[in-house]
C-alpha cells in the first residue's frame, strides 16, 4: 500500500506522514467520522421512507396514469410494477387497488385478486366502489370455476 501511494504522492512527504503517527491517526479518525455520519444519514433516510404515508398526490397520479396506459397496451408486467408503487404505500388507494385486481384477473392470478378484493370489501374508503368490487369478484369467481385445478 505504501508503494502504491508513493507513486501518486511525493515520497518524502509520505515518509514524513508515516513518521508522524498523529497525522495518520487524525486521518483515520476523520474517515471513521465520515462513515458514522454516512450511516446515520442512511438510517434517517430509511426512517423517512418507512414513515412516509405514501407517494405525493402528484406522484401517485403519475404512477396510476402510467399503469393505466400499460394496462391498455396489455403490458401487464409494467402496469403491475407502476400500480404497486401506490398500493405498497397506501392500501387505501382504492383506484390503484382496483387496477391491480384487474391486472391479476387478466393474468389469471385469481387467488391474489380475490385476496385483494377481500381486503377492499373491509375498507370504509371503498364504499363508493362496492359495485365495481362486486363485478370484479364475480368475474374472478367465474374464471376460477373455468380454470382446471393444477396437477402436481
Amino acid at each position: 500500500m505504501l508503494a502504491w501511494s508513493a507513486t501518486f504522492v511525493w515520497p518524502e512527504w509520505l515518509l514524513n506522514v508515516v513518521e508522524n503517527a498523529w497525522f495518520a491517526r487524525c486521518l483515520l479518525a476523520a474517515a471513521w467520522i465520515t462513515l458514522l455520519f454516512s450511516a446515520i444519514g442512511s438510517a434517517l433516510q430509511s426512517l423517512r421512507e418507512v414513515n412516509n404515508d405514501g407517494p405525493s398526490p402528484v406522484e401517485a397520479s403519475k404512477h396510476l396514469e402510467m399503469a393505466q396506459e400499460y394496462y391498455l397496451q396489455a403490458d401487464y408486467f409494467e402496469a403491475e410494477r407502476q400500480v404497486k408503487k401506490n398500493v405498497r404505500r397506501s392500501k387505501t388507494d382504492i383506484e390503484s387497488c382496483m387496477l391491480l385486481v384487474a391486472i391479476y384477473r387478466r393474468t389469471r392470478r385469481i387467488q391474489p385478486a380475490l385476496d385483494l378484493i377481500a381486503i377492499l370489501e373491509l375498507l370504509e374508503a371503498s364504499l363508493p366502489w362496492m359495485s365495481e368490487i362486486r363485478v370484479e369478484k364475480e368475474q374472478c369467481l367465474r374464471l376460477k370455476l373455468q380454470t382446471p385445478p393444477a396437477h402436481d
